[in-house]
């Protein structure tokens, strides 16, 4: 996958939120346990979709130094579970406009970074010591920011069930 494409499904998962984000009031947003049958709140979501995209960017500078960024520790010990969960407790006493700016913050400096990156950065093939495997940043970054088959889309896998969430509400209006 291009840079290009990559960057054109990030800016169209992060529209496509913030469109039915847009359409909650501040207490909607921060209503616990209305996303896909979860404890969740839309901020939560907010907050999940930011950290993943932290994680990314986090990523890339190890990665161009031809580190092994830490995520793939996590990603070989099958620990996100666990990293969502200690996320969503840091996050859980932010503020709704904290989420929000970080949110904001956190994908602008990620749209940066990708675009910045030169076409060879992008796909040029890393091997890390004690994995075997080889990988360019285009397939790493998509992981971190993808969903089930859909490499960069991972607003993608949350977005059926704010859609849900907000029709839901304006059905009981």
């Amino acid at each position: 996958m291009t840079r290009e494409e990559a960057l054109a499904i990030l800016q169209d998962g992060d529209e496509r939120l913030a469109e039915l984000l847009g359409r909650l009031s501040d207490e909607e947003t921060s209503r616990p346990a209305t996303i896909g049958g979860t404890e969740w709140s839309a901020k939560d979501l907010i907050g999940h979709i930011a950290f993943w995209e932290e994680i990314a960017l986090a990523t890339i500078e190890p990665w161009l130094r031809g580190e092994r960024p830490r995520i793939e520790e996590t990603f070989t010990a099958g620990d996100a579970d666990a990293l969502n969960a200690w996320n969503e407790e840091r996050k859980a006493a932010w503020s709704l406009d904290r989420a929000r700016t970080t949110s904001a913050d956190t994908h602008r400096r990620l749209i940066a970074a990708i675009g910045a990156m030169t076409a060879e950065a992008w796909i040029t093939p890393r091997a890390f010591p004690g994995t075997g495997e080889q990988d360019d940043l285009a397939a790493e970054l998509g992981g971190v920011l993808g969903a089930p088959d859909r490499p960069f889309g991972h607003a993608f896998a949350h977005i059926p069930d704010l859609d849900a969430y907000v029709a839901g509400l304006r059905r009981s209006s």
